[in-house]
C-alpha cells in the first residue's frame, strides 16, 4: 500500500500562508478557545436555554476577530499607522498601543476579568473611530456609499461593546443600564436598516456588511444570500429600531449574519487564505455577528404566555 499519512500538498499550502496571516489566526483562535472553555467552566452553557445558547457566543464572535485585528497592528504596522489622522502625532505609537489594548480587551471580555471596564473602553474607542476618522471620510466624499458602510460598521462595533457593558452592569446591580442598552440598540439598528437598503439595491455584492467586494463566483447561491440578509435586516431592523421584540429581532439578525459567515465568508477565507484580505472579510462579518448577539443579550426577555397568565 503506497498511501502517505501526511499530504504533501496540504503541507505546502499551509507553509505558503504568510506569518502575518498565521499570527492573526493563531491569536484569534487562542482567544476563541479561552472563551469557549470559560463558558463551560462558568456554567453558562448549562444554564442557557434555546436560542440563549447562541447568544452566549456573541462575546466569542466579537472578541476572536478583534484579537486578530489587534495582532495586525504588530505584523503590518506600516500599513495601519498611516490610518491615524495626520493631526494626531506619534502614529506608530498609537498603532502599537491600540493593538495592545485590543488584545488585552478581548482576553478580559472572554474571561470576565474587568470585562465591564474593557467593554466600555472598547465602545468609546470605536465611537472615536467613527467621529475622528470614518464619519469625516464619508463627509469628505458623501457619494461613496462604502465610506458610510464602514462608518456604520464601526458604530455597530461600538454598540456591541456598549451592550456587553450594559449586560454586565445589570448583573452587578448598577444603575443606568437601560440607557446604555437603548443607545446600543440604536447604534446597531440604524446600520442594519441602511445595510438592508444597500443589499436590496446591490445584490451582487457580499452580504452581511455590504463592503466593496462582489460575491465570488465560487460561492453557492451567489446573490440569494444578499437578498435573504436584506429581507431579514428589513423586518428585524424595523422591530429593533421601534423597540418591539428587540431580543428576538437581534437574535435573528445575528443568526442570519452567522449563516452568511458560514456560506459566504468561510469560502472566501479559504480561497484567500494566503492574504489578510480573506481573514479581514471573515473577521469583520463574524465580529459584526458578535456585536448583534451581544445586543440580543442586553435586550429584555419577553414574558411567555404562561408567565403572563400566571401574573394576571
Amino acid at each position: 500500500m503506497n498511501s502517505s499519512v501526511v499530504n504533501p500538498s496540504a503541507i505546502m499550502a499551509l507553509l505558503a500562508i504568510p506569518r502575518t496571516v498565521t499570527w492573526s489566526y493563531c491569536i484569534g483562535g487562542m482567544v476563541f478557545a479561552i472563551g469557549l472553555v470559560a463558558i463551560f467552566l462558568r456554567g453558562d452553557w448549562q444554564k442557557a436555554r434555546g436560542l440563549d445558547k447562541v447568544i452566549l457566543f456573541g462575546t466569542l464572535f466579537y472578541a476572536a476577530p478583534l484579537a486578530a485585528f489587534g495582532t495586525e497592528h504588530f505584523t503590518v504596522t506600516q500599513t495601519i499607522a498611516p490610518l491615524v489622522p495626520k493631526w494626531i502625532p506619534w502614529h506608530l505609537f498609537w498603532a502599537y498601543f491600540v493593538g495592545t489594548c485590543f488584545i488585552a480587551a478581548t482576553l478580559s471580555m472572554v474571561t470576565r476579568v474587568q470585562a465591564r471596564l474593557s467593554a466600555s473602553l472598547l465602545a468609546l474607542t470605536f465611537f472615536l473611530f467613527v467621529v475622528l476618522m470614518d464619519f469625516p471620510a464619508w463627509v469628505h466624499n458623501p457619494q461613496n456609499r462604502f465610506a458610510l458602510t464602514l462608518a456604520l460598521r464601526q458604530l455597530s462595533f461600538s454598540g456591541g461593546a456598549l451592550a456587553l457593558a450594559a449586560t454586565l452592569a445589570e448583573q452587578q446591580g448598577k444603575r443606568g443600564t437601560h440607557i446604555l442598552a437603548t443607545i446600543a440598540r440604536y447604534f446597531i439598528a440604524i446600520p442594519v436598516l441602511f445595510y438592508s437598503f444597500e443589499q436590496f439595491m446591490h445584490g451582487d455584492y457580499v452580504p452581511g456588511i455590504p463592503l466593496r467586494r462582489m460575491t465570488p463566483h465560487y460561492v453557492y447561491g451567489h446573490a440569494v444570500w444578499t437578498y435573504l440578509a436584506a429581507a431579514v435586516y428589513a423586518v428585524a431592523g424595523i422591530l429593533l429600531f421601534a423597540g418591539k421584540k428587540t431580543r428576538a429581532a437581534a437574535t435573528w439578525i445575528g443568526l442570519t449574519v452567522l449563516f452568511v459567515v458560514l456560506v459566504v465568508y468561510v469560502p472566501i477565507g479559504v480561497m484567500d487564505r494566503s492574504s489578510l484580505i480573506g481573514i479581514n472579510y471573515l473577521g469583520d462579518t463574524l465580529m459584526y455577528c458578535g456585536a448583534v448577539l451581544l445586543l440580543a443579550g442586553a435586550m429584555p426577555r419577553e414574558a411567555s404566555p404562561r408567565e403572563s397568565s400566571a401574573d394576571q
